[in-house]
């Protein structure tokens, strides 16, 4: 990454607005002011998480530009052309919406990476050993979450054997820094690196977060990046260390919704929380208001999700996406998620890891290296606190033919629509083309384009190089 530096992230606690950052020139932010005392510290920290809540990145279009990108959502807006792209499986190199999330991850990379390298040798009598290490774990998982998220989405995360991986940035750089393309198995190791290192330094001392990164949090990453490698042993064992530990639990029948009526709910491991000053974007692109237009609503409910509900009809979760405007000509023929309502604060908190995805996690984990018992378990904890009755073996035998991927994939599709799943799930089980199928989603489009910006940057192809297909 040539032109992505920290110091422009690290006002972000000055800032009442994500937005702000982009007015801030690099040079303008001196090192030994920042990284000088505690206080300076935990504002470096303030300026990463902020980093993340970007518009770009988790403040709002990353996980809804996945889910568009999948068969979960359709693009409304007028004419948004860097949208269409996407939401049509066109994306070009040039696209606006993919670069600016490219770079938004790796800004926050940047910002993780300042604390990293400057914390530990900060000379502040009242600073703790204990304080930076909590400060530096949290670092490296923020460091770990963003470039798993970056292979997700631009590099062939489902072949361990494949060169496509991305760059692995871990140093503080200047505007001449040139860091090569990893391969995908030197990625994963990486990030694997990273998120043991950040347990080992995050204090264990209960209660834990949820709105910053906690011991859970770490191990719930570390289950989804098994999960993604392949690595079920290990996947089911990050699983179990926060099922087991009770910090937080599934929600019931009953109230479940207040994972997104409320805020920090007790099934949240990992919520990136906002606020009426800083608002994120969530519910401008998906609902904006009650008698919104199409042109008004830029992330629309695919009809997809209407069939599935209208063939589920106990899943409670249908509740919380509307399609009764589908009669209506602004909307015909698809609907709005419910998830990110409270259109006047505006304050909707991105749902980075929740509990009923380490449960489904777990429950995948087991039905592919054996356990079919205990994958039936834990896909049903998730069914019946949805309201659904558990299923038997009978069931996925009759309804899915035996194939229990493909009923964890339908539960993973009821529960995680709108939070940035479901074009990951369909890449990583190489099923994108086939449930796309008829829509152009040629298997190369498995993943986005390296935005050519960076490759004209660079301009070195030994460095960085496209994907293959663009």
């Amino acid at each position: 990454m040539k032109n992505i530096l920290i110091y422009s992230l690290i006002l972000a606690v000055v800032a009442s607005s994500c937005n702000v950052l982009d007015q801030v020139s690099p040079s303008q932010v001196n090192t030994s002011s920042v990284f000088n005392n505690a206080a300076g510290a935990e504002s470096a920290v303030i300026g990463m998480y902020s980093s993340m809540q970007s518009n770009y990145y988790y403040g709002g279009y990353f996980p809804l530009l996945s889910d568009v990108y999948s068969d979960v959502s359709r693009a409304g807006g007028f004419n948004v052309t860097a949208l269409d792209e996407i939401a049509t499986y066109q994306v070009s190199t040039g696209n606006i919406l993919v670069q600016n999330m490219y770079v938004a991850m790796y800004y926050t990379i940047a910002a993780a990476n300042g604390i990293i390298a400057n914390v530990p040798g900060i000379k502040d009598p009242t600073f703790t050993q204990a304080q930076k290490d909590s400060l530096v774990g949290q670092a490296y998982a923020v460091r770990a979450m963003a470039h798993f998220d970056l292979l997700r989405m631009f590099g062939q995360h489902w072949d361990q054997s494949s060169i496509y991986g991305v760059p692995v940035v871990t140093t503080v750089q200047n505007y001449n820094s040139l860091t090569p393309r990893s391969t995908v198995a030197q990625t994963y190791q990486a990030i694997i690196n990273d998120l043991q290192q950040a347990n080992s330094l995050l204090p264990h001392s209960k209660p834990y977060l949820n709105e910053y990164i906690n011991p859970d949090a770490v191990q719930a990453l570390l289950a989804r990046v098994y999960l993604y490698k392949k690595d079920y042993a290990n996947a089911i064992a990050a699983a179990n260390q926060v099922i087991s530990d009770g910090s937080f639990n599934l929600l019931g029948p009953g109230n479940f919704t207040q994972i997104y009526s409320t805020k920090l709910s007790n099934e949240s491991v990992f919520e990136l929380v906002f606020n009426v000053q800083n608002q994120s974007a969530y519910n401008s692109y998906t609902y904006s208001r009650t008698q919104a237009l199409v042109t008004e609503v830029l992330f629309l409910a695919d009809t997809t999700m209407n069939i599935y509900y209208t063939n589920h009809p106990a899943d409670l979760r249908a509740q919380l996406v509307d399609f009764s405007a589908a009669t209506e000509s602004n909307f015909l023929p698809f609907g709005r998620t419910q998830k990110y309502r409270g259109e006047i604060n505006k304050d909707n908190s991105a749902y980075v890891v929740r509990m009923a995805e380490v449960y489904l996690i777990r429950a995948e984990a087991k039905a592919l290296s054996g356990d079919a018992a205990g994958g039936l378990a834990d896909l049903n904890a998730v069914r019946t606190n949805r309201g659904l009755p558990a299923f038997t073996n009978a069931d996925i035998t009759t309804t899915y033919g035996g194939d229990f991927l493909a009923a964890v994939l339908d539960e993973r599709f009821s529960e995680l629509n709108f939070e940035g799943h479901r074009m990951f799930d369909l890449a990583r089980t190489q099923r994108r083309s086939k449930i796309l199928n008829g829509s152009g989603a040629d298997d190369y489009t498995d993943i986005f384009p390296i935005p050519n910006r960076e490759l004209v940057a660079i301009n070195n192809p030994s460095v960085m190089f496209q994907n293959p297909g663009y």
